[in-house]
């Protein structure tokens, strides 16, 4: 009797934890998946299948059943399909009105017929707006009306002028097509100016970096930096639009030309042709702490280890036991380890974000790196 009672109360704390888990990355946009409408969600660390079910008002069963590969616990950071439903469809109203995200029909058009409106054409019709609103004018006008007039009339003759100018500048940039890239783009193999290729992957372009911050000795090291990328037939990056915004809180530490005559990954056959948004992800630390070691044991000492890093002391002392001699040792010592990981992202629209969803990864890395182990 008491064992089945203790059963009861650690089942019914457990169903607690699971529903009272907070998911804070659902993701209300309707996505069409052959043919049928899902909702994506990404899988952060810790989350589970019950509490993600919970947050798009989902079923489990269903879910499982479109995601038939699934394990217990969940892969961090793949992206699993929650069924669309009346139910689901209600609770992400709600969450995409909480989020900011609703967007009525008639804003949604009016802000697409503007975007098609060349720059001259939108400046003469605010202007004539502007004088629709402007009082009917009294043609019985004295001197001073007049001369008000005409000063008027100068100032409008004068910003017409400009928009001229301006137009001008724009029709001597170079043409681009509906994706932001310039037109006629030839493929290497035919190109004039003969873009280098580098035979590497995009993602060689993290551990130049990775390099440089471990020369120079930094703190961390953070990248995310987006781009589009146009890949030609030959699978080879031939040309790069900068996305990086304060949107979507970029870096801006790389040089946008860095990616260009690269494969965008060891097996570019899949991106052939396409235009792609990526991603480049790095976030690594470099954690200093002391030690003491005796016996074939280490131990932290605890006043120079930082607090954000408590998760991760077993998995250092590992590091530490598995890296040197330390039954041979006796002393305390100065330790530096690099902890973080790299990835290249391939990104989905989100709304009028196109890198608003991660829908695949590829390179993955992570880092965990004895870098200095002195004696004090």
């Amino acid at each position: 009797m008491i064992r089945c009672l203790f059963i009861l109360i650690v089942s019914v704390a457990f169903s607690t934890y699971t529903g009272a888990q907070e998911i804070n990355n659902v993701n209300p946009v309707i996505k069409i998946v052959v043919g049928e409408p899902f909702y994506i969600h990404e899988v952060l660390e810790g989350q589970t299948l019950e509490a993600i079910a919970s947050a798009y008002n989902a079923n489990i069963e269903a879910i499982k059943k479109e995601n038939p590969t699934l394990t217990d616990p969940l892969i961090t950071r793949i992206n699993i399909r929650i069924p669309y439903t009346d139910e689901s469809a209600a609770k992400m109203m709600e969450v995409a009105a909480e989020m900011g995200l609703a967007e009525t029909i008639g804003t949604k058009t009016k802000r697409s017929n503007k975007r098609k409106k060349a720059p001259m054409e939108e400046a003469l019709e605010l202007l004539e707006k502007e004088e629709e609103l402007k009082p009917k004018v009294n043609l019985d006008l004295n001197e001073e009306q007049l001369a008000i007039l005409s000063e008027r009339s100068k100032t409008l003759e004068e910003r017409l002028n400009d928009l001229e100018v301006l137009h001008e500048e724009i029709d001597e940039k170079p043409v681009l097509d509906e994706d932001g890239f310039q037109k006629d783009e030839l493929r290497i193999a035919d190109s004039k100016e003969g873009v280098e290729i580098k035979n590497e992957p995009i993602s060689a372009v993290i551990y130049d970096r990775l390099a440089l911050f471990k020369k120079e000795g930094d703190q961390s090291l953070l990248l995310k930096e987006y781009f589009l990328l146009r890949i030609n037939p030959d699978g080879v990056v031939t040309n790069v639009r900068d996305e990086r915004s304060e949107t979507n809180q970029n870096t801006n530490l790389l040089d946008m030309n860095e990616l260009k005559g690269r494969f965008i990954a060891d097996s570019s056959e899949p991106f052939k042709g396409m235009i792609i948004p990526i991603g480049i992800n790095a976030t690594v630390n470099r954690i200093r702490f002391e030690v003491k070691v005796k016996k074939g044991k280490v131990k932290i000492i605890n006043k120079t280890f930082p607090s954000e890093f408590e998760s991760s002391r077993a998995v250092y002392i590992e590091l530490i036991i598995n890296s040197k001699p330390v039954e041979t040792l006796r002393a305390k010592f100065k330790v530096t380890i690099l902890d973080g990981e790299t990835f290249i992202s391939i990104h989905d629209k989100f709304e009028y974000n196109p890198f608003g969803i991660i829908s695949a990864t590829m390179g993955d890395k992570k880092l965990l790196e004895l870098e200095e182990f002195s004696a004090l």
